[in-house]
């Protein structure tokens, strides 16, 4: 009984901001639950979403849960109060003022592989914090970090930096193995490293989440997004499923996922989308996946093939139902809209030049167009260590860009400072929140 009541005893019980973990099966044990306020904290499934469902009332309050434990013929009850937090202020289109970049800059160095801070007021010019040192520093797992996520929560008044548990330059750069892979794709971490803010300043201790199978080569490349139905985070990730005894993959990368709600319990390891496939059948490598929410469709930007595949690139898709992996619907490839690529350092927008799209919305007040949403998608140009290459459009699905609506930004219309943008996240932050990154960093 000890060890379910540890498992099911809610974490920072004092400060409940976002709704928890109550399950009602706990290793073998049958668990109901009992809210003393359940307008505030459900004690019953509702749909799609279990117990523990948070609605944060005006000011702070107290709740008594109760968890009856059935287990074989032997019957306990346990109590916790925890405290649910009053609800922040809502934050409105209007409120974003600026954009928070969060990346990491190099491998030829330890300290390049770590979280770097960039800031801007209007998502085309950026200016790099904390006297370009690196923000947040990795000492747990391989001690370096990667592919970084910034996730708002649901609730908006608290944040998850999320990474790829990766050193590239503590493995001794990249080699291949005898099988012909990559061997950090092989042998990689199942973890993701986590840190957690309440203001974006100040930062929890980094944790190992243990997402990615037993089999699996490693967790690359994470981001997150908040599934309403469930009440849930779906964290997801480039991974491989490895054959132990050939060391070959069983099964190309795709993307994976699990879902949580205090990111210390995690769903079964599932797959987000799958592999797409040549016309002969043969899957093709996907990783690097970002969504954003647009209207009724979750869109999602990935590298489409490995950096050697013929026809892949950075492939756009959509779904309506976030978790269904066969609902996502091609929509373009960069490379099929036929953009001027005059003056830049590649010639080509496919997988063999690009990498780590992002997705991102501006804000209202940096559209050119009040009315009509403007989206970026920026995309690491690895195979020229020319850091990140922005686009802009209007209309995410004109898909033979007819109507103008992409471009690729040149030169005189953006600025990234002096540290080269990595594979990295952009968040839209309030005039505050500029403000106090800005007196601390």
């Amino acid at each position: 009984m000890n060890e379910i009541i540890k498992e099911i005893t809610i974490r920072n019980s004092g400060c409940i901001k976002g709704n928890i973990y109550m399950p009602s099966e706990v290793n073998g044990a049958g668990i109901s639950w009992t809210s003393s306020n359940p307008d505030i904290i459900s004690d019953k499934a509702e749909g799609k979403a279990a117990a523990g469902v948070v609605k944060r009332p005006e000011e702070d309050t107290k709740v008594t849960l109760s968890a009856k434990i059935t287990l074989g013929e032997e019957t306990k009850i346990y109590e916790q109060e925890v405290t649910v937090i009053k609800a922040p202020a809502a934050i409105s289109e209007d409120d974003f003022e600026g954009y928070l970049f969060g990346h990491f800059i190099g491998e030829a160095k330890a300290h390049e592989e770590q979280i770097y801070f960039a800031v801007s007021d209007d998502g085309l010019n950026f200016r790099d914090m904390n006297n370009g040192k690196a923000v947040l520093t990795s000492e747990v797992g391989e001690k370096g970090v990667r592919d970084p996520y910034i996730c708002r929560s649901k609730e908006g008044d608290r944040f998850f930096l999320i990474a790829t548990d990766l050193s590239i330059y503590n493995r001794g750069g990249w080699f291949q193995n005898e099988q012909g892979y990559y061997d950090a794709s092989t042998t990689g971490s199942h973890n993701l490293v986590l840190w957690e803010s309440d203001d974006l300043v100040n930062w929890g201790e980094p944790r190992l989440l243990p997402v990615a199978p037993a089999n699996a080569g490693m967790a690359w490349a994470p981001e997150m997004v908040f599934d309403d139905e469930s009440g849930e985070y779906i964290i997801f990730f480039a991974s491989s499923i490895m054959n132990p005894e050939t060391k070959y993959k069983a099964k190309p990368n795709a993307i994976y996922y699990v879902a949580t709600r205090d990111f210390v319990h995690f769903s079964d390891t599932k797959i987000f989308i799958d592999n797409q496939c040549d016309p002969d059948g043969k899957p093709r490598e996907i990783i690097d996946t970002t969504v954003i929410k647009i209207g009724d469709y979750y869109y999602a930007a990935s590298k489409d093939g490995d950096n050697a595949e013929a026809n892949g690139g950075i492939r756009i898709h959509k779904n309506k139902n976030l978790l269904d992996k066969d609902g996502w619907v091609k929509v373009l490839d960069l490379d099929e809209l036929g953009l001027d690529l005059n003056g830049l350092k590649i010639d080509v927008l496919d997988n063999s030049s690009l990498e780590g799209p992002e997705l991102f919305r501006y804000n209202r007040k940096d559209w050119t167009d009040k009315d009509v949403p403007e989206y970026g998608l920026m995309a690491d140009q690895y195979n020229v260590s020319g850091g990140y290459l922005p686009l802009k459009t209007s209309d995410i699905e004109d898909i033979t860009n007819s109507r103008g609506s992409w471009k690729v930004l040149d030169n005189s219309e953006y600025s990234f400072d002096l540290l080269k943008k990595r594979h990295g996240t952009i968040l839209s932050i309030t005039c505050e929140e500029v403000a106090r990154l800005k007196k601390a960093f």
